[in-house]
């Protein structure tokens, strides 16, 4: 469908390598419905040999995105140019736009130092929750809130649980970097797993999680692509997303979470940050801090299937009124017009 706003507008968006999640879900899956809206956009993607480049050396493969920028009529960052300096983003052609799903003021070695400097000089930030833009409204004017969007045409509910064959299969997907997070719970979930044979923990991350207090073969593995992601998570009967709750984690933006509520599982979340908000939004899963907690949350769920749908339907339902791609496509071409010049 054609848009309405017949004005054109071309914009280049500087973003990492083509595989980080950050960028795609950000910027990248946004851009067929952004031409739809008359906004072409144009990504400059950051060349990989750049994370062999020593410290603000790997802001050299960015150059000629610096460059081609003056060709455009609005310039969207994804988080910074190179993660802890401040390189070339005040050369970058105005309007500038900022965005931000990271605590990326926290990134070594100079976060705390520059990233203050870098929003000082852009014409707006576009955070992924309240808490970044709550930090970056200290250093610029124009502030706008943007969740991370699921596409719904990729994400689909469920069949029933049914599809895990009779096994409650606990899940967690993500980056194995993260398996800090995975850790903090690997008591409870070694505790749960011995008191339930027919459970099972599925991990989808690029490599194994190795688990000191579970066994192997209690941890079903996928490794992770983008291609089969979203019904990879099919598989599972209830998402946990734990936290820690610092500044970092408090910056994140629930992407975990939505995923699963997404394909309709109930969710068992450390109540940190966004993933906060989003629990006070509907009954859609279980808040757990303590390591009792945890275990309670699992075990109600794995007496009660009728629960685990019901609430997998509300988190659904969540994600269709307020975190669809559609939706959010919209907002981001609404902000984008506002700062354009054609």
């Amino acid at each position: 469908m054609k848009t309405l706003n017949t004005r054109s507008i071309k914009m280049a968006a500087l973003t990492s390598r083509i595989n980080d999640p950050g960028p795609f879900f950000r910027i990248r899956q946004h851009i067929p419905s952004l031409a739809q809206d008359g906004i072409e956009v144009y990504d400059y993607v950051s060349w990989d040999y750049k994370w062999f480049l020593p410290g603000v050396l790997k802001a050299i493969p960015r150059i000629p995105a610096v460059i081609a920028s003056y060709k455009a009529n609005i310039i969207w960052i994804s988080r910074v140019l190179v993660d802890g300096y401040e390189t070339f983003e005040r050369f970058v052609k105005r309007p500038r736009l900022l965005d931000v799903d990271d605590a990326v003021w926290l990134n070594l070695p100079l976060g705390r130092f520059t990233m203050p400097h870098i929003a000082r000089g852009m014409d707006a930030i576009i955070t992924g929750n309240s808490y970044l833009a709550d930090w970056f409204s200290r250093y610029c004017r124009n502030i706008h809130i943007v969740p991370t969007a699921i596409d719904l045409n990729r994400y689909h509910k469920r069949p029933s649980p049914s599809v895990t064959k009779g096994k409650f299969v606990i899940g967690w997907t993500g980056m194995a970097s993260n398996y800090k997070y995975l850790r903090t719970i690997e008591r409870p979930l070694s505790l749960f797993l011995q008191d339930h044979p027919d459970a099972e923990l599925l991990v989808i991350a690029e490599r194994k999680w190795d688990s000191e207090l579970i066994a192997p073969e209690r941890i079903d593995f996928i490794s992770w692509s983008r291609d089969i992601e979203a019904t990879a998570l099919h598989r599972m009967s209830v998402g946990v997303m734990p936290l820690t709750d610092d500044p970092w984690s408090r910056g994140k933006c629930a992407f975990k979470m939505l995923q699963y509520m997404a394909v309709g599982l109930p969710v068992v979340v450390s109540a940190v940050g966004m993933n906060k908000e989003i629990l006070e939004e509907g009954n859609i899963g279980f808040a757990a801090d303590s390591e009792n907690d945890w275990y309670e949350a699992l075990n109600t769920l794995y007496k009660n299937t009728t629960l685990q749908i019901e609430l997998g339907n509300n988190g659904r339902a969540v994600v269709e009124k307020h975190y669809s791609a559609h939706i959010i496509s919209k907002t981001l071409a609404e902000i984008l017009r506002s700062y354009a010049n054609p």
